[in-house]
């Protein structure tokens, strides 16, 4: 039995509650909604199981949607998706959950009293929509072209297509519109602007160039099939990309969007994932903790930051644990010691560091998450990133071959222990707070441009996509204000030493 993981940029994910949305300002977790801390994509489950449930069509009568209207539309979806689902499976699929409305949309509540252990939903692979069910003349000009969370867009653009007519209607029908997604690559340039000061910016903005690039690619092999696709258009491409980055998962069957699991949503306390068995060929969720009947039951989409839910979800939350924060460090080429302090930086770097220059780079990134410190040994700021600072703010050959040799007699890494001259470490660290700080400036004043309510930055922008852009920057400035304490700690505890 294998864990699934979420398609996405780095790992597993998903988005909350599949179907139609409720509007913006419900769909953000609240803390009657959900813990305060939350965000994960991954799901890994006990195999321990008490009985296996069969599909409910009730809907919650007391999880609240605020207009009548969309809750009759919904109302009506549920009674022909279930239905639906129910005979695409041939099986049950759950007896002790129930789709119902929340603070964050359509959602999944227990029916019934759930145990720890019990398994909560099983979705045999015949009802999970998988690029294995496109076409094979188009499975044919899009291999070796286009990648398998692509092919999954493409399949899932053919079922909007054709409507009714596709045997996935009632699901695709369920997925929410591009209007009503929030990701990062759909925001405007003005809403972009608000969070210049993150990493995150320029991560959409590679992100949009990268699926432009997709489309490019797979462009001319669909125009081939115009009765399965009709007019190839790169918004519907997109769309189509991000409810999959979204809501699919990767099992050892390949990338799968998975009907009625979609509408779990996340809960970052919780140790529930999704988990496929190969032998009985299913997705199953099994329940971390017992459920009384009516509670939301939710599961973990994997531990991200606010920027990677508002890139590839298009929701944050307003305290995550998992923030981190890129720190950039310009090197000056001007340097003297510039191409000496690139070669030896190289030559001790482990195959594993995920931090190595190239000839000619002028900056590197490191991230970094929240400090949390006893005494002056710190749990958050990376040693790779101390290293660096010691290696890059050294003003003599002779520092960086004490360095190199001091690699050489342990365990081949440079610079990971403290300087032997106090005021040289000192030096090199107050060079990596000088970097902080001016992060922490640029952030802070991001924040108070945002809280002014009829400021410039206010304008023509949507105000739940403003909202995510506060809870990014306030989640990084604290990461950062964390790091700043400690090297600014660290440093007075070396000068008296």
């Amino acid at each position: 039995m294998a864990a699934g993981a979420r398609i996405g940029r780095c790992s597993p994910r998903r988005l909350p509650a599949v179907g139609p949305p409720a509007p913006p300002t419900c769909r953000r977790p609240t803390a009657a909604a959900t813990p305060k801390v939350s965000n994960t994509h991954l799901r890994q489950g006990s195999t321990r199981k008490k009985h296996i449930p069969t599909l409910s069509a009730s809907t919650s009568s007391t999880s609240p949607f605020p207009d009548q209207i969309a809750r009759h539309c919904q109302h009506v979806e549920d009674e022909r998706f279930l239905p639906w689902l129910r005979s695409k499976a041939a099986a049950d699929i759950s007896s002790v959950l129930r789709v119902g409305t929340s603070p964050l949309g359509r959602s999944l509540f227990a029916s019934q009293p759930i145990r720890k252990g019990d398994c909560m939903m099983q979705v045999p692979y015949n009802a999970l929509l998988t690029e294995d069910k496109l076409p094979e003349e188009v499975c044919r000009l899009l291999d070796g072209a286009a990648g398998d969370t692509t092919k999954t867009a493409v399949l899932l653009m053919m079922e909007q297509h054709l409507g009714d007519e596709a045997g996935w209607a009632p699901y695709v029908s369920s997925l929410p519109s591009r209007g009503r997604m929030h990701n990062m690559m759909f925001w405007a340039p003005n809403e972009l602007h608000m969070v210049r000061n993150s990493s995150v910016c320029d991560e959409t903005i590679v992100h949009r160039e990268h699926l432009r690039k997709q489309f490019s690619i797979v462009k001319p092999a669909l125009e081939r099939f115009p009765h399965l696709f009709g007019e190839i258009k790169l918004e519907d491409f997109l769309h189509a990309s991000a409810l999959v980055s979204s809501r699919a998962w990767q099992t050892s069957r390949g990338v799968s969007l998975i009907p009625f699991a979609d509408f779990l949503n996340h809960d970052g306390d919780s140790d529930s994932i999704l988990v496929y068995d190969e032998q009985k060929d299913v997705s199953e969720v099994i329940a971390d903790r017992d459920y009384a009947v009516g509670e939301q039951v939710m599961i973990r989409y994997g531990k991200y930051s606010n920027a990677t839910l508002a890139l590839n979800f298009g929701f944050t939350l307003s305290r995550n644990i998992y923030d981190q924060a890129l720190v950039w460090i310009d090197m000056p080429e001007q340097d003297p010691l510039y191409k000496k302090k690139i070669d030896i930086w190289q030559k001790h770097q482990t195959p594993k560091s995920e931090h190595i220059c190239s000839p000619g780079c002028t900056k590197t990134s490191f991230a970094i998450k929240e400090v949390k410190y006893s005494g002056d040994k710190g749990i958050g700021v990376p040693q790779i990133l101390r290293a660096f600072v010691r290696v890059f703010y050294a003003t003599s050959t002779e520092e960086l071959e004490e360095m190199a040799m001091e690699a050489a007699e342990n365990d081949g890494r440079l610079a990971r222990r403290p300087l032997k001259h106090a005021e040289r470490e000192v030096h090199a660290h107050r060079k990596l707070l000088l970097h902080v700080d001016n992060m922490i400036q640029g952030h802070s004043t991001a924040i108070e441009q945002l809280e002014i309510v009829d400021g410039t930055a206010s304008w023509n922008m949507h105000p739940f996509r403003k909202e995510m852009a506060k809870d990014i920057l306030a989640g990084e400035l604290q990461v950062l204000q964390s790091a700043h304490a400690w090297a600014a700690n660290y440093c007075e505890t070396v000068n008296m030493s």
